[in-house]
């Protein structure tokens, strides 16, 4: 990954207020503002806040602590006097011993499929809806499928703020598409579309193989562009029905190009960033839009994007959108403080600048648009607009044993691909390994 500048500029002038978060009185970080005389002499008498300091759990991300006081830490302290941010990365110690041994921490980053095992499982969740209310935080200006997903998460509730996001779109090696001659991909394309330029660019070539497409089956369905339900929420059971089917088809013949099958570990997943990065024998790879941040430099892979293809079953959709969200921790002695910074950094200033680095960003407004990949020379004459598609599909339902389905899936996609089972066999016997491994989670944590 490229290393981040320590000195990326954060500008955090009080240009910006979020309703009355960070400066509302309240919870344990304002306890000198409160009871005051309304009289000027009196405020200005005021104790200051208490020194505090707030600690951020990496959670799903991979981030070190020079990234964090580049893209969060120096802002915080430049807003928040009084508070002392710190990242924990989740490199440097995993999240059963951080909590084994009573470590304080105070937010974490991490999407829906990441929540049960690292928050639900451990009882780590507080829902925010009161102190939303108490600052008049505006919810409007996310996506609403972003905060439909908390809400589903939360049982009508809001556990999280989002971050930043992340969802799929096409990336493509120009270089490739210009040796073959074939035509690049663009919007409002259609999979079979696809398929017939993934077919073109299968090609042996210098005795060296180059494969047209191939993407991991898991990103398909955790942010599938057609309504799929792995899991039903209210009976944790696993149904792979039609939908499930077609989404599954729909990839296997993507592996399965006459003449250039892909291996079990392509169709795992396994190879795919190296050919793709290194090796440029991947012409093109579905894949969350923040992994252009860690691009090899436009000189070494001369890439692009394009949005997503469409399903005839919903033209024009892009695929959902899986959040980064910031919980605030049930264990925080500061859970006001830990909100004020969460809701912070969701503000169009310090949005901008994530969005500036290449985060997809949690707000979707003409200036953070403008301001996205400026920190970044690899963006610089890409097709921005498909990291901004106008509509984005629905979630699909909220289930803690989410992640137990589509991994099921996802070993018997690689058998299918390699030939040793058909897809209704391998489908049948995902859904009941999924249902089994369901069981015993539930009978293990007593909890549905």
């Amino acid at each position: 990954m490229r290393k981040y500048r320590a000195g990326i500029s954060m500008v955090c002038a009080a240009m910006l207020a979020i309703g009355a978060v960070g400066c509302s009185g309240g919870g344990d970080s304002r306890e000198g503002e409160r009871g005051g005389s309304e009289t000027a002499g009196k405020q200005s008498e005021a104790k200051p806040p208490e020194p505090i300091e707030i600690v951020l759990y990496g959670g799903q991300s991979n981030w070190t602590p020079e990234m964090f006081d580049a893209l969060y830490g120096n802002a915080i302290k430049k807003k928040f006097p009084h508070i002392t941010p710190k990242l924990i990365p989740n490199s440097s110690v995993p999240l059963d011993q951080l909590i084994t041994a009573g470590t304080p921490f105070d937010l974490m980053l991490v999407t829906p499929s990441g929540t049960r095992r690292m928050v639900l499982d451990y009882n780590l969740e507080t829902d925010l809806t009161e102190m939303i209310q108490a600052s008049k935080f505006d919810l409007n200006r996310f996506d609403k499928t972003i905060i439909d997903t908390q809400r589903d998460i939360a049982k009508g509730g809001l556990y999280g703020l989002p971050a930043f996001t992340q969802f799929q779109v096409l990336f493509y090696n120009r270089t490739l598409f210009d040796k073959f001659g074939v035509a690049y991909p663009k919007a409002g394309m259609t999979y079979d579309e696809l398929y017939d330029t993934a077919v073109k660019l299968s090609r042996l070539e210098g005795g060296i193989k180059y494969y047209g497409l191939g993407t991991n089956i898991l990103w398909q369905y955790r942010t599938s562009q057609l309504p799929v339900e792995l899991v039903n929420p209210k009976t944790n059971k696993s149904v792979f029905d039609d939908k499930v089917k077609t989404i599954f088809d729909n990839w296997v013949r993507f592996f399965t190009v006459p003449g250039f099958e892909a291996t079990d570990r392509m169709a795992k997943g396994s190879d795919l960033e190296n050919m793709f990065f290194k090796d440029q024998t991947l012409a093109m790879y579905p894949h969350y839009t923040n992994v252009a941040r860690r691009l090899p430099d436009t000189e070494v892979l001369n890439w692009d994007v394009a949005p997503m293809p469409s399903y005839k079953e919903a033209p024009g959709i892009a695929s959902s959108v899986d959040p980064y969200y910031l919980y605030v921790m049930s264990t925080s002695k500061h859970k006001q403080a830990a909100f004020e910074v969460a809701a912070y950094l969701t503000s169009q200033e310090v949005q901008i600048e994530l969005a500036k680095e290449g985060f997809t960003p949690a707000i979707n407004t003409p200036e953070v648009q403008a301001a996205f990949g400026q920190n970044n020379k690899n963006y610089k004459g890409k097709n921005i607009a498909a990291f901004f598609p106008d509509k984005f599909a629905a979630a699909p339902p909220f289930s803690p044993y989410y992640a137990i389905a589509d991994t099921s899936i996802q070993a018997v996609f690689a058998e299918v691909v390699t030939g040793k089972k058909d897809v209704n066999t391998a489908l049948r016997e995902a859904e009941a390994t999924s249902n089994k491994r369901i069981e015993e989670q539930i009978a293990t944590t007593g909890t549905k």
